[in-house]
């Protein structure tokens, strides 16, 4: 375990490290896949731990519709009640925000819930959790200290819950399929939907972003996710 965290405290410290740099000088960030590569090249291991295999895609198909329906649902309770407003204006540049989406999802899922995801799979259900979704969360200060609305000691635990949220959906995808690909594309369709609507807060916290909506509406399914991605984790470990 002493290993593994400091494994994991290396990588964090690596990965922010270069997210500022390339932001700085580049403008662009493909940090977490930049740095799973390296990691992967300097101890000599093998790709196979990117975990790209083929799979079953029925388990992917119905969580991302509850996804979307949960998504629907969070739009239609902050636009009725006034929480939030949503435009259409944004779905003129659909196609740019498709490659983005696919973008961020690849360079981000290849590093969480590929690479770190094989190196901890080792750890309990719970340690995996909690490691790879922090490490996720604090990945994303240097970006988001500025966009999150309200007061940042309100707003960034909110966003470590709803990162953690999305990331026990997307670690449950990565166990029940034993594939990376599902995570890719379930953080590109996720990302889709909230980046055209471009949604305005008019009251804080309920319909800013993160969303407490957003985070209470997913709460059942994170703890399904989480729960049945335990159990096939550890029938895996005892085998």
């Amino acid at each position: 375990m002493k290993n593994k965290l400091i494994f994991a405290l290396t990588f964090l410290i690596s990965v922010v490290t270069v997210r500022i740099l390339m932001y700085r000088f580049l403008h662009m960030d493909i940090s977490p896949m930049i740095v799973a590569i390296a990691f992967l090249l300097i101890q000599r291991e093998k790709f196979s731990l990117f975990n790209f295999n083929r799979f079953n895609p029925l388990s992917f198909i119905a969580i991302i519709i509850i996804t979307y329906v949960l998504l629907f649902l969070m739009i239609i309770i902050q636009t009725h009640f006034g929480f939030s407003e949503f435009s259409m204006s944004n779905m003129g540049q659909i196609e740019r925000f498709c490659v983005i989406a696919l973008i961020l999802g690849l360079t981000e899922e290849v590093a969480w819930r590929g690479y770190l995801f094989s190196k901890l799979k080792d750890l309990t259900w719970l340690q995996i959790t909690i490691i790879i979704n922090l490490i996720w969360s604090i990945w994303h200060i240097p970006t988001h200290y500025y966009s999150l609305a309200g007061h940042f000691w309100i707003s960034f635990p909110l966003f470590i819950i709803n990162c953690f949220e999305i990331g026990i959906i997307m670690q449950y995808l990565r166990v029940k399929t034993n594939s990376v690909i599902p995570s890719i594309l379930f953080h590109a369709l996720i990302i889709i939907p909230l980046m055209s609507t471009g949604m305005q807060s008019k009251v804080l916290y309920l319909g800013s972003f993160p969303s407490i909506i957003m985070i209470l509406l997913f709460l059942p399914l994170t703890i399904y996710c989480y729960k049945v991605g335990q159990r096939i984790h550890n029938n895996r470990l005892s085998n």
